[in-house]
């Protein structure tokens, strides 16, 4: 995220930072909103789109960040579907962002596919990209090249990737990062998450033993110094599971309701690959690798 705008934000992270790090409670701070479930993409490992789902209207989302405002969350991120799609009586995504600010949230992200550019005002946009063709394909289709024009096309967006890795994009890990790098795609660098089973268990899936080595890839890519946004710490936690579930500092909102930390049933909490939620607990703990990433991308 960009620098922490003025003196309202410091006055409210002095001694939120207080609670945070030192006595560790649970309060709010990141709040998420899925304005609409429609996307232009059909991605194998999603169910949350093209459910059929009502949209937002314009009111009910200002007035569902107004509330998420009043219970002190001060981050907030729009995701979907695909949220560029969201529109009402004229008003889009983009009215959305400007609203959450002028409601006073101090940063606000979008969670993008990329395909329908990235003309936001966002303070930072999360790209999916799912490895180089050949890879990317088998989980969103044939859009790659289409994506890396987005980004590359971007004038103002401060933009950064989110790679899922599942069974069948697990292989593409280090050839993608070494082109990010020697291509000098216009990133802030790559967040890896684990594909997470909230609709069941599939052969997308891989479980603790699987992903253990993966892990490993991904700690030997940073000593490589390839652009990986995560965390060394975050990664570690990810790999022992040692971290809380639910994360409570954060919710989500659909057109059908609130959750904490994510939309996923409470049995998926067990096999979460959502890795922010690693990335958080350790800056909570302090970790400095953790606050390192972190402050990258705050």
């Amino acid at each position: 995220m960009r620098a922490i705008p003025g003196l309202k934000a410091l006055t409210f992270y002095v001694p939120y930072a207080w609670r945070f790090f030192v006595l560790r409670r649970p309060e709010p701070l990141i709040y998420g909103v899925a304005p609409t479930d429609r996307c232009n993409f059909g991605c194998r490992g999603c169910r949350v789109a093209n459910t059929g789902r009502p949209e937002m209207s314009w009111d009910r989302l200002v007035e569902t960040m107004r509330s998420a405002w009043r219970r002190g969350f001060r981050e907030l991120y729009f995701s979907g579907g695909e949220p560029m799609l969201w529109s009402d009586g004229g008003r889009t995504l983009e009215d959305a962002v400007v609203e959450a600010r002028r409601i006073g949230f101090f940063h606000v992200h979008v969670y993008t596919n990329g395909t329908l550019g990235l003309d936001t005002s966002a303070d930072l946009v999360w790209v999916s990209m799912d490895g180089l063709p050949g890879t990317f394909e088998l989980r969103r289709g044939d859009h790659c090249r289409q994506v890396e024009r987005a980004i590359r096309a971007n004038t103002h967006s401060r933009v950064a990737v989110i790679y899922v890795i599942d069974r069948n994009t697990a292989d593409g890990i280090e050839p993608f990062l070494r082109w990010v790098s020697s291509s000098q795609l216009p990133v802030l660098g790559v967040m890896f998450y684990f594909h997470t089973p909230y609709y069941g268990y599939d052969e997308l899936y891989l479980d603790a033993e699987e992903r253990a080595p993966l892990i490993d890839r991904l700690l030997e890519s940073i000593r490589a110094g390839l652009p990986v946004l995560n965390s060394s710490a975050g990664l570690r936690a990810l790999q022992s599971g040692d971290w809380p579930r639910r994360l409570p500092i954060a919710s989500v909102v659909d057109v059908e309701g609130e959750s904490v930390c994510c939309r996923a049933a409470d049995y998926v909490c067990r096999d979460c690959g959502y890795a922010v939620c690693t990335e958080l607990t350790e800056f909570q703990r302090l970790r400095p690798s953790a606050v390192r990433s972190m402050l990258r991308y705050w």
